[in-house]
This record gives structure tokens, sequence and C-alpha cells, in this order.
């Protein structure tokens, strides 16, 4: 009987309606008096229960005599109730689409002027940036910083850095520390340079994508601080610039 009336709950049956419900199953046509015994609810709450099934389409009524009697409709009817909230679902969501662009004009128009910068911590908020910057359709450019740490958490990501790296282009300047290996990533659409680590040791990724700045950190915990700015991302992008136009192609020798 639990079971039965956690079911019902999923379709927004309250527990009181959930044992009016199953008495009727139970009995068939019946008076309210009869239900109410069966279900253990006193007579005026089982009125009260009834007239709110009765709203779902989940009973009818019939005279017999002078009494008015109460019956289940079938339980196939809850099917038709699931099928319902799914449309009314859908149509909520198409609803949303259409109206997503003047949320986003006046989300747009309250960040604009100035930066927002948000956090998100562990291998699951790595993953929702790295999708964030997977949606970049225009040139994508970062400082990575290799060492031990990111080696292991490359290991981990593997697949979702390759997978990202293919569907983006971009350009990469790369400090790596000696004696290590440059992580797997789609060399294809990227180009890469890199400046000696002995010089410029650092740990971690600056992404630039879509106006937005991702700085990873991955030491310990992983995390990523988003800045969403326009001017100061082209500021930095223009360091980016001095930088690459510094650097050796990766892999070529160094006087």
């Amino acid at each position: 009987m639990k079971d039965l009336i956690t079911r019902l709950a999923e379709y927004g049956l309250s527990e009181k309606e959930s044992l009016v419900y199953l008495a009727m199953l139970e009995l068939g046509p019946a008076s309210v008096q009869d239900i109410a015994k069966k279900a253990g609810v006193n007579r005026a709450t089982t009125y009260v229960m009834i007239e709110a099934l009765k709203r779902r389409g989940l009973m009818s009524t019939f005279d017999k005599g002078k009494k008015t009697m109460f019956v289940a409709e079938s339980p196939e009817h809850l099917k038709k109730l699931s099928q319902g909230e799914v449309r009314a679902a859908e149509e909520k969501a198409d609803r949303l689409k259409q109206s997503m662009p003047l949320f986003m004009a006046l989300f747009n128009s309250a960040t604009a002027s100035k930066p927002m910068v948000r956090y998100f911590e562990g291998q699951e908020g790595v993953s929702t940036c790295r999708a964030m910057i997977e949606a970049s359709r225009e040139e994508v450019v970062s400082f990575n910083g290799i060492d031990e740490s990111m080696i292991a958490l490359s290991k981990v990501s593997e697949s979702e850095r390759i997978s990202m790296s293919g569907r983006l282009h971009g350009r990469t300047i790369v400090s790596l520390k000696p004696g290590l290996e440059l992580p797997k990533y789609n060399m294809d659409l990227w180009q890469t340079r890199e400046i000696p680590y002995d010089k410029f040791p650092f740990s971690g990724d600056m992404v630039f994508a879509d106006g937005r700045i991702f700085i990873f950190m991955m030491k310990d915990n992983p995390s990523v601080f988003l800045l969403e700015s326009k001017e100061l991302s082209t500021m930095l992008k223009a360091l980016f610039e001095l930088a690459w136009n510094q650097a050796k192609p990766y892999g070529s020798p160094r006087a």
C-alpha cells in the first residue's frame, strides 16, 4: 500500500487523496460512508478528497435509488495525466525558448558595463567550464602552464579534453616543465608555441573565449575562476599577442 501511495504522490495526489482513491478501486461502486470506512478517513474529509479526485478525472458518480454512488476511474487514466504533464512541460519549454532572447537582453544589459566573476570548484566545475568554452565559435587562445599537477589532471579528463580540442580552433602558448610531455590534444586545429619554463614557471590554464576569461587552477582541489569582461579580455589578449610574437613554435630547438 505504501508503494502505491508513493506512486500516486508522483502524480500530485496527497496521502489522503491516495487512500480514498485506493479504497474506491478496491470497493468498486460505493457510498461515501463505505469509502470513508475503508480508507480510514473521516466522512467530511472523504467528501473533500472525492471532489479533488473528480477534478483530476479519477472518479465519477451515479445515482442508485436515493443514494449517490462513487466509483473510481481505471488506473489507465493515470497515463493520460502523465502524458498531459509531458505536453505541458514541452509547451512550457517552448514558451521559455521564445522568451529567452528577451531574458538574455535584460541579463546582458545588466552585465555589459561591469565585470562579473564566478567560481567553480571540483572536477564537475572544470567540466562545466570546458562545456562553456566548447560552445565558442570564435578562435580560442590560451596560456598553459604544465607541471606534474596539470599532467595528473589531464589523465583524469583526457577524453573530454581531446574531444573539446577537436571541436574548437585556436592558439596556445605553453610553459612546459622540463622532463614532461605535452598532454594529448587535437593538434590539427591548434597552433602551439612555447615559452621557457625556467623563465616563466606557472601552473594552470588561462583561456580566452567569447570575451570571457577562464582561469583553471589545478593544484590540490581543481577550481576555475570565470571573469566576464570584454574590456579585461581585450587587454589580456593583447598581452597574449605580445607573448605569441616572442614565443617559438613548440618543439623547436632553443639557442
